[in-house]
């Protein structure tokens, strides 16, 4: 048996978040703070740079080596982990599995349901061990069972196959692609919470790209294409809740320039730019207003990984969006996406994530909504084989041209415990509110989960 390298993180289930609220005053604070970050911390890299701190061997080699840094469960990870080695390739199957216990499995705001949840989770990941070029691959199938509503047990899942070809040192083409059979959660903005059964789709992603790196200097370019198809539900009583108007092509062009300040820093430009095609557009009948629309990004920021400091990257800028459909408005705003660990000490990892952009809708008469994130994340390696997590979270979607305005505020715990170098189980507690607002407001809701899982690396 041998350790995987970049074996997926044992346990960690950090939260996504929705929603900030577009204008005022908040959205600056954090346009603000989230530059104020940036520019601390690339001027903290460039004075360790120039204070004389040894590059190692690997770091000569490029100006963008980012692993100085091991998170608290990047370590419990990577002690854990094993891989099975044939031929050219590593074999990673891993099996989870929990036992969960919902108070309110239909997100509703009255005559909340309880149930007992198992759920099985068995995984694959491929990787090649070549000295150049890569070749990966991963199977996973999700099977939720419910206890006493047998209608909500869902099975999923996914197959994945990326690569990198590389053409000279620094330079190298990568791409992939992803099939899922997926199920849109009860909580989710559209029809989920009054559908019979939970809302199946399937998805499909692609991507190839291009990176170029020369000194100080890096150059990415990538073309992104995903497909969603929903099916159809039936809703509580009866009637048909058509998903079709939701089936959509996203195609999505980024362009990307790095600088780097410092071995463990650059400052970067990102632009992107996404369209959207819905399958079905007025006057058909099943489509009431004409979702298409195109848009783009432009963001300036930092990244970085500052040895026993922090690691991450902070990007700032603005955000547009135009509808074919002279109905919605066009929106646009800030642009905020941000992902920062700091390292107090080595026992314990705090961090800090905040996104701010532009989404498809899944309501009827919305063809967008602005959403974002906000998380504080903490790790505790309370001993070598224990870690004590505690997360919070808030979250804001704001639904275009139409009255609605939902708010959400979490917050869990949990204890993992790493039995043995191939077993770990986690105990947890994970609360969600939501207040939706508005003419076109959704149900309010609350809901508290306790859950104890397990994983097994055979």
């Amino acid at each position: 048996m041998i350790a995987a390298p970049g074996a997926a993180i044992g346990f960690q289930n950090h939260m996504r978040l929705d929603g900030l609220q577009k204008g005022g005053e908040l959205e600056k604070l954090v346009l603000n703070t989230a530059a104020l970050v940036a520019s601390v911390l690339c001027l903290g890299a460039a004075a360790e740079a120039q204070s004389g701190v040894a590059m190692s061997e690997a770091d000569a080699g490029t100006m963008y080596q980012r692993n100085r840094n091991l998170s608290v469960m990047d370590r419990a990870s990577l002690q854990n982990a094993s891989a099975y080695q044939h031929g050219a390739f590593l074999f990673s199957p891993e099996l989870r599995g929990s036992i969960e216990f919902n108070d309110n499995i239909f997100a509703t705001s009255s005559n909340e349901e309880t149930d007992v949840i198992l759920e099985v989770n068995p995984t694959l990941g491929i990787q090649s061990t070549w000295s150049r070029h890569a070749l990966t691959a991963d199977l996973s199938a999700t099977q939720r069972e419910y206890m006493d509503f047998g209608d909500e047990s869902v099975f999923n899942y996914s197959a994945g196959v990326g690569g990198r070809l590389d053409v000279v040192r620094g330079t190298w083409f990568d791409g992939g692609l992803r099939y899922s059979d997926n199920t849109e959660p009860r909580t989710s903005a559209g029809a989920a919470g009054q559908a019979a059964k939970p809302i199946e789709y399937d998805q499909f992603d692609s991507f190839v790209g291009f990176n170029r790196e020369f000194g100080r200097y890096r150059a990415e370019a990538k073309a992104e294409f995903s497909n969603f198809d929903y099916d159809d539900s039936v809703l509580f009583g009866g009637a048909v809740a058509d998903q079709d108007f939701r089936d959509r092509d996203d195609t999505t062009l980024t362009v990307r320039g790095d600088y780097a300040v410092s071995p463990d820093t650059s400052w970067f430009v990102r632009a992107s730019y996404e369209e959207e095609s819905y399958d079905l557009s007025p006057p058909d009948p099943d489509a009431p207003i004409d979702r298409d629309s195109s848009g783009y990004t432009a963001q300036v920021g930092a990244d970085f990984d500052i040895r026993h400091i922090a690691r991450g990257e902070v990007g700032v800028g603005y955000t547009t969006r135009d509808y074919d459909d002279p109905s919605q408005e066009t929106e646009e705003g800030a642009s905020v996406s941000a992902a920062v660990d700091w390292f107090p000490t080595q026992l314990t990892t705090v961090g800090v994530s905040a996104s701010r952009s532009i989404e498809a809708s899944a309501v009827a008469g919305s063809a967008g909504r602005t959403n974002s994130a906000l998380e504080l994340v903490v790790d505790h390696e309370l001993r070598r084989d224990v870690v004590l997590t505690a997360a919070v979270n808030w979250g804001q979607d704001d639904y275009n041209s139409i009255d609605r305005t939902d708010e959400r505020f979490g917050g869990s715990v949990s204890v993992s415990y790493f039995w043995t170098e191939n077993v770990g189980v986690r105990a947890g507690y994970a609360y969600t509110e939501q207040d939706s607002s508005g003419a076109a407001g959704n149900q309010d809701y609350t809901r508290n989960v306790v859950s104890v899982s397990f994983v097994i690396r055979p």
